[in-house]
């Protein structure tokens, strides 16, 4: 599919539909383990949601439609708050619960019209979530691997993440629009993209 055929209302309610049902489920059990674990700053910031509104990161959510592959927002957390490894526990949920997602949706359109709005909401919704869960382990600010990398370095390395986590939408923004970051996620893509399509049957 081409750049201009992704604009069309079509694919882009799907898409947006697509990245809302993965997206819900992800960020609330992200917020929920948090909250279990000591910190109540997801819950104070209203991300214990099931409105996708609150979880949908603008510029994410159209790399999702445009591209494939994106990210939402992230979940406000305070490590200090938590249980020990309570950071490394809810980064890692993340990308976890993208592949198991990605298994349910996988099923639910195997069993859908091939040329359905809701075969493509749902194929759509596969194809993001393992997408997510490979691009989400990129060791880059917000995302969950510089989370997770945080989590494991020691803390005169880790607050260096922390210092610069501000700026990291603004990078991801850059590597869009330079056209890098398409590139850099396009062999996995395409590799998902293959995988997905042999596991739904077309």
């Amino acid at each position: 599919m081409n750049f201009l055929e992704r604009l069309a209302p079509r694919e882009i309610l799907s898409g947006f539909l697509a990245v809302s049902i993965l997206a819900i489920p992800r960020e609330y059990l992200k917020a929920w383990i948090a909250l279990l674990l000591g910190d109540d700053t997801p819950k104070k910031a209203g991300r214990l949601s099931l409105n996708p509104l609150v979880h949908l990161d603008p510029i994410g959510t159209a790399a999702f439609i445009l591209f494939d592959f994106g990210w939402t927002r992230p979940v406000p957390i305070r490590p200090w708050k938590m249980k020990k490894h309570g950071l490394l526990i809810v980064s890692i949920s993340g990308p976890a619960l993208n592949t198991l997602e990605a298994i349910i949706f996988a099923g639910i359109a195997k069993n859908l019209l091939r040329n359905s709005f809701a075969f493509d909401v749902f194929y759509k919704s596969t194809l993001y979530s393992f997408t997510y869960s490979v691009f989400s382990l990129f060791p880059i600010p917000p995302l969950d691997g510089s989370k997770i990398l945080e989590a494991l370095l020691p803390e005169r390395y880790s607050s260096w993440i922390v210092k610069y986590e501000v700026y990291g939408t603004l990078f991801l923004l850059a590597l869009l629009v330079l056209w890098i970051l398409p590139l850099m996620m396009d062999p996995f893509v395409n590799m998902i993209n293959s995988f997905v399509s042999s596991m739904i049957g077309i």
